[in-house]
């Protein structure tokens, strides 16, 4: 890179407010913030207000917003639709909650199995942590196994069983063929990693070998169909590790917290792919900017928890007080209706398509080693000379020039989390991808001097 670009400085003295509330909010919390994914350094941008495709800082600097909330925000902040159906639940109820059950609870369940018919039953949660949870717990209360299999790079949530060889260095992770269970946190029992198998993403055949050694003690398989929402699983790879799981009796559970609702159409990866899981977990987008999370399956499985049919003593335990909030179903309903208008996918993957080949075309134009990667309104950039198929191909992507680039970006109006996925969103337009693409090409053409 050449030396006149300096992307940190360039971010710094744009975001001197943001810089002198992080040092105030460390004060109270680690590191500034209220979860480790929200930090980034030197210090994060800290929001102010937003509408539509925009965000604006503390600085008063307004932004092209592809950050959205981690990907939930797929309409766009404050959506007209959305915030009047929060407010006639609240004005219509007079409280946000209950407690009680409330009738929106299986119209919102209903509706979602009709978009994924394998499903006859489910609950919802309050984040994609817990429906991820409670997936594996009820697959091990059905199968009466206790070890569950991950794929290597994949997320599910921040729970011992599960938080294992999310980004393991290489070093200390085994073989490609057979990875090893490494903890991504100080703190997990021993015990833990014992329980989780670890398998290698995209590679049917190694896949399939492991789970064959272990199906005595496996109860189910948990995947990304979408690794980490970029990274879609080769449709051989998914329709094989489904006959696998099948033949093997174990339980198979789709994540599709992160690519659910942002693929073709209003589903997720599972919708048209032949494949059917067991159990699907979801979240973020059917909560319409609120926290959710729902398992969804068939109804022998999930049926494990039911109070009516199970007594007490042969249930899996499944609880959580704010379960089915009805001012979350009544966004989540909102949302939904938005996005089955005629029209809004095709309209929401061709702007996508417009920022995703643009990007390319300037990385490809101007001689930089990089690609925007990713199925519809989700995408990557990685600065590599080829897409990845798994965690490891991943790693050979340069991290360092990445940073500069989203540091750059940042200081440029456009607003995104440095090394994480970008989202589209239905508010964005045409004018918001071509002042994007002109930031970027600014900062390549800094970065190839």
């Amino acid at each position: 890179m050449g030396g006149a670009f300096d992307p940190v400085a360039e971010y710094e003295a744009r975001t001197r407010k943001s810089a002198a509330w992080f040092e105030e909010a460390r004060k109270h919390l680690p590191g500034g913030v209220t979860g480790n994914v929200k930090f980034y350094a030197p210090y994060p941008v800290y929001a102010k207000r937003a509408q539509g495709g925009h965000l604006w800082d503390l600085d008063g600097n307004e932004y092209v917003d592809y950050m959205l909330c981690f990907g939930p925000l797929i309409l766009g902040h404050g959506h007209p639709r959305v915030m009047k159906a929060i407010h006639d639940q609240l004005a219509r109820d007079g409280t946000p909650i209950f407690g009680a059950p409330h009738e929106l609870e299986a119209r919102m369940m209903e509706r979602v199995k009709r978009i994924f018919p394998f499903a006859d039953a489910g609950r919802f949660t309050n984040s994609g942590l817990e429906a991820t949870l409670h997936a594996l717990r009820i697959a091990r209360g059905f199968t009466r196994k206790p070890k569950i299999a991950k794929f290597e790079g994949h997320y599910h949530g921040s729970y011992d069983e599960v938080l294992v060889s999310l980004t393991p260095p290489v070093a200390s992770a085994g073989p490609a063929s057979a990875p090893i269970a490494v903890s991504q946190s100080i703190s997990t029992p021993t015990e833990a990693l014992g329980q989780v198998l670890v398998l290698p993403y995209n590679d049917l055949e190694n896949t399939t070998k492991l789970l064959r050694a272990q199906r005595k003690d496996l109860a189910a398989v948990i995947v990304e169909p979408v690794q980490r929402g970029f990274i879609p699983g080769d449709p051989e790879f998914l329709k094989g590790l489904r006959e696998a799981t099948e033949d093997l009796g174990l339980v198979l559970v789709y994540d599709e917290i992160m690519s659910g609702f942002r693929m073709k159409g209003p589903g997720g990866a599972v919708t048209g792919s032949g494949v059917e899981p067991d159990m699907i977990c979801l979240g973020k987008i059917v909560g319409g900017g609120f926290p959710i999370g729902m398992f969804l399956g068939r109804r022998d499985l999930v049926g494990v928890v039911d109070p009516v049919t199970r007594p007490k003593d042969d249930r899996v335990f499944h609880g959580g007080t704010f379960n089915g909030h009805p001012t979350v179903l009544a966004a989540g309903m909102a949302t939904l209706d938005a996005l089955e208008e005629p029209g809004t996918y095709a309209r929401l993957n061709a702007l996508s398509d417009t920022l995703r080949d643009g990007l390319n075309d300037l990385f490809g134009r101007l001689g930089v080693g990089g690609m925007a990667v990713g199925p519809y309104s989700t995408f990557n950039i990685l600065f590599a000379d080829r897409a990845p198929r798994n965690y490891r191909e991943s790693l050979r992507a340069d991290s360092k020039r990445r940073q500069a680039f989203d540091l750059g970006l940042l200081a440029r109006g456009v607003h995104l989390h440095p090394d994480k996925p970008l989202y589209t969103c239905t508010a964005h337009t045409r004018a918001d991808v071509d002042a994007t693409l002109r930031a970027a090409e600014d900062i390549l053409r800094k970065m190839a001097a």
